[in-house]
């Protein structure tokens, strides 16, 4: 399954990956210069919403990768 949009923030410590099966999911990576964690899944755009609220990354910060 590939991904439909993929973004980072602006000081690469997260990559976000937007994904279309039935639902509308995302998986969130912790990045560490070469190393990343394995994915955060999260359910729909309210999830990510609260994520990225509880991050205080806006949608300003994204930068498409």
């Amino acid at each position: 399954m590939d991904p439909s949009a993929v973004w980072r923030d602006r000081q690469h410590r997260w990559r976000i990956e937007a994904y279309r099966a039935p639902d509308l999911r995302f998986a969130i990576y912790a990045t560490n210069g070469t190393t990343e964690s394995a994915p955060l899944w999260l359910f729909g755009m309210a999830a990510l919403a609260r994520w990225l609220m509880s991050h205080k990354i806006s949608l300003d910060d994204l930068e498409v990768d």
